[in-house]
């Protein structure tokens, strides 16, 4: 073997290990993936009544824009009143 061999081959084997070294280990365990499955949501419908023994809270309105939610309190023993006028909106 001639001098640039010997040099070619310490330096190819040399670049190997050091290769092989900072590349770590390349044996790849492939595990199961688990995928968290949607659950459904369900929304109950808002309570539009609250009692008490003296009366109840009465909620009145859709929650839209021209009709917001608001409370109303209606005394035991009458009638509820019409609900009361809407809010004026704002400009």
């Amino acid at each position: 073997m001639t001098n640039t061999t010997k040099r070619f081959t310490i330096l190819t084997g040399t670049a190997l290990l050091i290769g092989a070294s900072v590349s770590g280990c390349i044996y790849r365990s492939e595990t199961e993936k688990v995928v968290p499955t949607p659950t459904a949501v369900v929304v109950q419908p808002a309570e539009r009544v609250v009692s008490y023994p003296e009366g109840r809270w009465q909620l009145y309105g859709d929650g839209s824009s021209t009709s917001p939610h608001y409370w109303a309190w209606v005394p035991a023993g009458s009638t509820p009143p019409p609900p009361p006028p809407l809010p004026r909106a704002q400009r």
